[in-house]
């Protein structure tokens, strides 16, 4: 289930900083027909197959969205790139508690799979760098540490 998850974040990051398009021709019909329904304003909508998944970008109300399909074209997950200013209040309120001195980087990542809503942070320090793991709760879980020299 993790490593699933983990998977869908890189291939959903990797989509939308590279947002390789392919042809929408070859995206399968119950794809397309679930994602016209799911996102019926969508623009500028490009695709991407990664072994099993369809990955679209897409355009909704000037934001840039992601979103991910099977085969059988079934919504696996979204995910959206924000500002870390629009995190969850119980997320900020946890972060300036637990990591005091810490700064939070501009962006941060919203991903919801298989229905649960998990926002991905950075925050740092002179020491080092911390990718959290964030539930809307404030729940926070440290994903990866990186050492600053």
């Amino acid at each position: 289930m993790k490593k699933l998850a983990a998977i869908f974040v890189s291939a959903s990051m990797l989509v939308s900083v590279l947002a390789f398009a392919t042809d929408s021709d070859k995206v399968n019909a119950r794809v397309k027909a679930s994602f016209l329904n799911d996102f019926t304003s969508a623009t500028n909508v490009s695709w991407e197959k990664t072994s099993d998944f369809y990955f679209a970008t897409f355009t909704i109300n000037n934001v840039e969205l992601n979103a991910a399909y099977n085969e059988q074209g079934e919504l696996v997950g979204t995910s959206r790139a924000m500002e870390s200013t629009q995190l969850p209040m119980a997320i900020s309120m946890a972060m300036t508690k637990k990591y005091d001195g810490y700064t939070v980087a501009k962006k941060a990542l919203e991903l919801t799979f298989e229905g649960e809503t998990r926002y991905y942070v950075t925050i740092s320090n002179e020491n080092q760098a911390l990718k959290l793991k964030c539930s809307a709760n404030g729940n926070l879980e440290v994903e990866r540490k990186i050492k600053r020299k």
